[in-house]
């Protein structure tokens, strides 16, 4: 891969965690990037990656990526955080926000979410948020050691996590194309199916 991509990886990156945010740039498209330091304010190593690179032939942009807490309490924080350091006027940026679509105390609802980078200028690969508009549905078997944890086919909407949690965020310099979920690996996505 190192000989078509550019692996941007966190100067804080993490070996002992599974959960890092990197980005593959195609060589032929973006000329070595830096990343721009942002302060952690709450969130793990690893967790925020914020580029500044070159295009070929072309503007400099800002590309970020984001692994949010479970909560997603972090997600409106680091984000405003983010906007403070964003070194030039496009940005990009991938997240698993982790907000949820009912509002629950100690969890970021989606709509909040959505007030706070839209107040930034910034505009989602949805359009305007619709709360049940699932990225992420899965459920825990019994097949792991924490099986107060586990759900019975009948009891996925109960607990199982269903809800709208990934985002890509840009600012008004870009538009959007085709954006589809996929829950199959096949290009579409079927409602009510947990995650394999």
């Amino acid at each position: 891969y190192t000989d078509a991509f550019h692996i941007a990886v966190p100067r804080s990156f993490s070996n002992e965690r599974a959960q890092n945010s990197i980005i593959l740039l195609r060589r032929s498209l973006f000329a070595e990037p830096t990343e721009v330091e942002v302060p952690a304010d709450g969130w793990e190593a690893g967790d925020l990656l914020l580029l500044r690179c070159q295009v070929h032939q072309g503007p400099e942009i800002a590309l970020a990526s984001f692994h949010g807490d479970t909560n997603g309490l972090l997600t409106v924080p680091m984000l405003s955080k983010v906007w403070q350091h964003v070194p030039v006027s496009r940005l990009v940026f991938g997240l698993d926000a982790n907000t949820h679509e009912k509002k629950v105390d100690g969890k970021a609802h989606v709509l909040d979410f959505e007030e706070t980078y839209r107040g930034l200028g910034l505009q989602a690969c949805w359009g305007d948020v619709k709360p049940k508009l699932y990225t992420t549905f899965n459920a825990r078997t019994y097949l792991q050691p924490q099986l107060n944890k586990a759900a019975k086919s009948n009891e996925l909407e109960e607990k199982g996590d269903r809800n709208p949690k990934d985002f890509v965020l840009f600012t008004k310099h870009f538009k959007v194309g085709d954006v589809i979920r996929d829950n199959t690996g096949e290009g579409r996505y079927v409602e009510d199916m947990v995650f394999p």
